[in-house]
């Protein structure tokens, strides 16, 4: 694992310019920055520290972009303005206690939420205050799922709710679950 993390670049919200990530299809892992902590009252039992760009950095979630590392994660996680479609944000928010509204207004009883314009804000405002982005650009033989999935399995990152199977902070998952689910 440690060889495929050497592969990872990173990107400071607050110093670089978003034209440093990839443009392509990839892989990618949030880690928090050294004083950083997760949001909200109660914490995961574990956050793994993994060594990326030779220093140690707590990885909270890993993540694909099928398109565009660019867009699918300083665009749309660090500058985005719908967390409802996309889960480190709407974790993150729910973390952080803000209120949910319905993400459809014509089908406001679907259950699909987002947070309102402000909240959003202020979620990329945190963001960018406590995260740092680790990027690895897709191969043309290499498949950004099969990354993610042993990503999941071996680091155990406390955000990745969906296919992980790890039983350390299975509780703080399901905890978090049910944050994301209450409006």
């Amino acid at each position: 694992m440690n060889e495929i993390l050497k592969t990872f670049k990173k990107f400071d919200p607050l110093a670089n310019d978003n034209t440093a990530i990839s443009d392509c299809p990839g892989n990618y892992v949030i880690a928090l920055r050294e004083d950083a902590v997760l949001p909200g009252d109660m914490q995961p039992d574990y956050i793994p520290c993994c060594t990326l760009e030779g220093v140690a950095y707590r990885v909270i979630y890993t993540g694909i972009s099928s398109k565009s590392l660019r867009k699918r994660d300083y665009r749309q996680h660090f500058t985005g303005n719908n967390a409802g479609q996309f889960t480190l944000r709407k974790s993150l928010g729910s973390l952080m206690g803000l209120s949910k509204i319905p993400r459809n207004a014509g089908d406001p009883e679907n259950g699909k939420t987002k947070f309102n314009d402000d909240d959003e804000a202020q979620l990329s405002l945190w963001m960018a205050a406590n995260l740092l982005l680790f990027f690895k650009p897709s191969t043309q033989h290499e498949n950004p799922k099969v990354l993610e999935r042993e990503l999941i399995e071996k680091i155990n990152p406390p955000l990745n709710i969906k296919d992980n199977p790890n039983d350390v902070n299975n509780g703080y998952r399901r905890y978090l679950s049910d944050l994301r689910r209450h409006k």
